[in-house]
């Protein structure tokens, strides 16, 4: 059984894209007239219903790959057998800045530290008190 397994996507309205050009490419172009149109039917009957559960899930905008499992029959006929839609999550694991040079750190943290003077002396904490 063949599977066609799409790298992450940024939304999932790209991964759909991305599969729409690989069926026509692969079950459409080539294929005889007769056969064309019963894969297009079957294509839009398969992004219809994967539409329709990427909608329920409110994920249209969420990353995503997606992963087709399907037979080719003996004349091109493309008949899928399931499609797997996997959404992702993108958020950062770690932040950390890296300066270009000792000078600019320096700059950073003597703006850092007046900032933190500047509030200390707003809440009327004095020097002897932070240390």
């Amino acid at each position: 059984m063949p599977v066609q397994r799409f790298r992450i996507n940024p939304t999932s309205k790209s991964a759909l894209f991305r599969a729409k050009r690989w069926f026509y490419s692969t079950f459409y172009t080539n294929a005889p007239a007769d056969v064309k149109e019963e894969n297009k039917k079957v294509w839009v009957d398969l992004a219809a219903r994967l539409i329709e559960e990427i909608n329920k899930r409110n994920a249209a905008d969420k990353p995503a790959r997606l992963i087709i499992n399907y037979e080719t029959g003996p004349r091109g006929e493309f008949k899928p057998l399931s499609a797997t839609i996997e959404l992702m999550e993108i958020r950062p694991l770690e932040t950390f800045t890296v300066f270009a040079s000792k000078e600019e750190e320096k700059k950073k943290l003597k703006a850092e530290l007046e900032e933190l003077l500047k509030k200390a002396k707003e809440l009327g904490i004095s020097l002897k008190e932070l240390e």
